[in-house]
């Protein structure tokens, strides 16, 4: 008898070990779900004030402008001005008979016999904002020899001048210049010499009851010549040096002198040369 087939092995999938727990995929953390914020509750109001004054560190005072300086650094010519200015309102003050000579910031106040005080406000752009084209700096520098009047320093961006305003009622009077009083002090010789934007020739000022009159001026216009005080000879002499440009022929390039004198005769002045021009190299 024939012996049976054998039979058809059954195939398995092969058992592999397991894996080690280390060895694992670790598990996907889920997006956690978005939570709207949520602002702490405000506190409950109490009824009760605070103690003490809590709106003194919110805006702290501006000080004042300190008196007579003008923004700048030490050293710089407005601060230069500012000492001088403060030694002569000292000085005035202290000398009395009159009510004070006060400097608040940029404004200069001057009293006056009637009761109107004179004021006088700077501009400093460094400090008010405005153009360097609009500087105005006004300082006091003292009294007038008769002590009739308040003499006023003013500089300006390309210019200055000196004005003298009378104690009596405050008038204002544009000297140009430092003037030069007359041997009788009954006039004032303004001589200046400038090539720029100031004052250049020469005033005369006559006193006339605390008050001043223009009694001569002379401006050399488009000719070039540049004037300088020498000394009043008499209460109506004025001797001068006059400088200007060099005869093309006898003194090219160069600038010749030449010494002057201004004469009164009656209620008119001249100006008259006393010597030959002379050629300075």
């Amino acid at each position: 008898m024939p012996a049976p087939p054998p039979r058809a092995r059954r195939l398995c999938r092969p058992r592999w070990p397991r894996s080690p727990s280390w060895w694992r995929r670790p598990p996907v953390p889920r997006p956690a779900q978005q939570q709207t914020y949520k602002p702490p509750p405000l506190p409950k109001p109490s009824g009760i004030a605070p103690k003490g004054d809590f709106t003194k560190d919110l805006q702290r005072a501006r000080p004042e402008a300190d008196p007579g300086q003008a923004a700048g650094n030490e050293g710089s010519d407005e601060a230069f001005r500012a000492k001088a200015e403060a030694d002569a309102i000292r000085k005035a003050n202290a000398a009395g008979r009159h009510d004070l000579i006060k400097r608040t910031g940029s404004r200069l106040v001057l009293p006056t016999v009637s009761g109107r005080p004179e004021i006088f406000d700077s501009v400093w752009p460094n400090a008010s904002g405005h153009s360097e084209a609009a500087y105005e700096d006004y300082r006091f520098d003292g009294l007038s020899p008769d002590r009739e009047f308040f003499v006023v320093r003013a500089t300006y961006y390309e210019s200055s001048d000196v004005i003298w305003v009378s104690r009596q009622d405050g008038e204002r009077y544009r000297l140009r210049a430092t003037p030069k009083p007359s041997p009788d002090g009954s006039l004032l010789a303004v001589v200046s010499a400038s090539e720029l934007m100031d004052f250049n020739g020469i005033l005369i000022w006559e006193r006339a009851s605390s008050r001043l009159v223009e009694k001569f001026r002379h401006e050399p216009g488009e000719r070039y010549a540049l004037y300088r005080f020498m000394r009043w000879k008499d209460n109506r002499t004025i001797e001068l040096e006059r400088t200007t440009q060099g005869d093309p022929l006898t003194c090219r390039d160069a600038m010749e002198e030449t010494l002057v004198v201004l004469t009164r005769e009656g209620d008119n002045w001249s100006l008259k040369d006393v010597t030959a021009p002379r050629c300075k190299r």
